[in-house]
């Protein structure tokens, strides 16, 4: 969390215009749930060009494209979710938090983190238990059950809840810091 309490706001300097900076990409920046992201856009981006070359170019549409086009999207929703929650960069209000004592803004965060779990935790039961009732109940076009995407789906949110729980004793452990008084 960035707000004007934990950043640098004392003006610019030289290098934050130095565009010549040595980034290299490190394959453990990502994780997980980004390659899938990845994965899931790139096939997204191809069901739905096949489906614009098959309507527009040979007048013959593909009936499954719009569909599943429709589940990858949302499969890339939830994925996309997790890799909010890992950054900590979901939204949120950040209005009262300002004029709080610092202790208190941590407690209140600290809240906020628990209750993220739980209620991340109380989707994924929900979801889990979804499932075994839509076996039955086939795609229009294809013929896979939705249960498939409801497996995404809790995939996606168990991905959530481990994140969340990571954040949650990260800010546990801030929380039970006590900051060092300047002398």
């Amino acid at each position: 969390m960035t707000d004007y309490k934990t950043s640098n706001n004392e003006g610019t300097s030289e290098d934050d215009f130095n565009f010549e900076e040595d980034e290299t990409f490190n394959y453990a920046d990502y994780k997980i749930e980004d390659w899938l992201s990845f994965i899931l856009f790139w096939l997204l981006a191809l069901t739905v060009f096949s489906q614009f070359v098959s309507r527009y170019v040979f007048s013959a549409p593909l009936g499954w494209t719009e569909e599943t086009a429709r589940y990858q999207l949302v499969c890339l929703g939830f994925l996309g979710s997790c890799i909010g929650i890992r950054n900590n960069s979901h939204i949120f209000v950040s209005l009262f938090h300002r004029w709080l004592p610092e202790k208190i803004s941590k407690i209140v965060f600290f809240l906020i983190a628990v209750f993220n779990v739980v209620f991340i935790a109380s989707l994924a039961f929900f979801c889990y238990q979804i499932i075994p009732l839509l076996q039955i109940h086939k795609m229009a076009s294809l013929p896979l059950s939705i249960s498939v995407l409801y497996g995404i789906i809790l995939g996606s949110l168990l991905i959530m809840l481990f994140r969340s729980c990571q954040y949650l004793v990260t800010h546990r452990q801030l929380l039970l810091t006590t900051p060092q008084r300047k002398a």
